[in-house]
């Protein structure tokens, strides 16, 4: 991989995305990056990118001349599902690692080759989960690491945003055969990671009920309730909607009921997403004295997407094409997101527990 001394070159691929302009924001704000290549597919608008930032140093519609670059460091990637393994596999053929929208792919089965791939080459692949870096997020996974939930019983997920009809039916976000499915696979694939990742465990078995509840006509399900098992035990819910009224049009506006809680048998943590803080509370040794607390955060300002925690979680990813770490949200846990969603999907068609197996 070129290098860029300190700082990194990055080359950005997008499509027709609700979240490249809110990438494009980051890399502006991000002191690491110094200067960016765009590539537009699908009719994207280049011009309309490279408007958000001083730092485009070129743009173009051709993947091909975007990958003859030496100097870029790697590539952030906002495409369409359909359209992502193939832009991934391109990068790496050329030895560029990719931090690409979530979910990746229709199916994990497409993802799960990309990874293999990407491993044979011994790139970093990571998947944008930034909400692994929300700062409760990450202290409810230190707090249950150090025993202060006991032993994990259960795991509440809700992601309920606004309906359909707020958010242009004829996206391509609705349409199976370029987004694979629906609610699952925009939104609610950010809590089956969060669980998995708080829990540090797989999901092993899906039973599942989705279908549309709004009166738009689309091909996937905008509602979606899930009932999981962790391989320890645990057990787990997810609420994924596209469920509530009154919200402004578009995607950077949209409403959210958004809540995650884990429960054990010596403690639990309860985080309504859209709040700056949780609440813990614990029994356990070591951590009676704490009672039940509020922990609130004020991060900096930043207009990065997913602000000050969405900075550190790119630079977290780059600084890992150097040193040959971990992503912060590597691609196999994108994987197993899909294939968390292919099980409930299965799940819903066939009446079934849907298990899922072992890597």
């Amino acid at each position: 991989m070129a290098r860029s001394s300190d700082r990194f070159i990055v080359g950005f691929v997008s499509t027709p995305h609700p979240h490249s302009v809110l990438h494009m924001k980051t890399l502006d704000v991000l002191d690491a990056i110094k200067s960016v290549h765009v590539c537009g597919l699908e009719g994207e608008d280049v011009d309309m990118l490279a408007a958000e930032t001083d730092k485009v140093a070129s743009t173009t519609n051709s993947l091909d001349e975007l990958l003859a670059r030496e100097d870029i460091d790697a590539l952030v990637v906002s495409v369409r599902n359909d359209v992502c393994p193939m832009v991934l596999e391109a990068g790496i053929a050329v030895g560029k690692g990719s931090l690409f929208e979530k979910p990746g792919a229709l199916r994990a089965d497409d993802l799960r080759r990309i990874m293999e791939i990407a491993k044979s080459h011994g790139l970093v692949m990571g998947a944008m989960f930034q909400n692994r870096t929300n700062p409760k997020v990450v202290e409810t996974r230190e707090a249950r690491r150090g025993g202060a939930l006991g032993t994990v019983m259960a795991v509440e997920g809700r992601m309920v945003t606004s309906q359909v009809r707020y958010r242009d039916p004829n996206h391509w976000l609705f349409r199976k055969g370029m987004s694979g499915s629906g609610i699952l696979s925009w939104l609610g694939c950010h809590h089956i990671d969060l669980m998995c990742y708080m829990m540090e465990e797989r999901i092993v078995e899906v039973t599942a009920l989705v279908g549309n509840q709004n009166p738009e006509r689309i091909e996937v399900e905008d509602t979606a309730i899930l009932a999981v098992r962790f391989e320890g035990g645990a057990l787990g819910s997810l609420h994924a909607g596209y469920h509530l009224p009154g919200s402004d049009a578009g995607y950077t506006g949209a409403s959210y009921d958004s809540f995650l809680a884990l429960r054990g048998t010596e403690g639990y943590a309860r985080m309504p997403m859209e709040e700056d803080g949780y609440t813990l509370y614990s029994q356990a040794t070591g951590w009676a004295a704490l009672g039940e607390q509020y922990r609130s955060f004020s991060p900096p300002d930043s207009k990065a997407y997913g602000g000050f925690a969405g900075e550190r979680f790119l630079e977290d990813y780059l600084q890992a094409t150097r040193t040959g770490d971990e992503a912060p949200a590597p691609i196999e846990a994108a994987v197993h997101v899909l294939e968390v969603i292919d099980a409930a999907i299965e799940s819903s068609a066939t009446g079934r527990i849907v298990s899922i197996a072992k890597p």
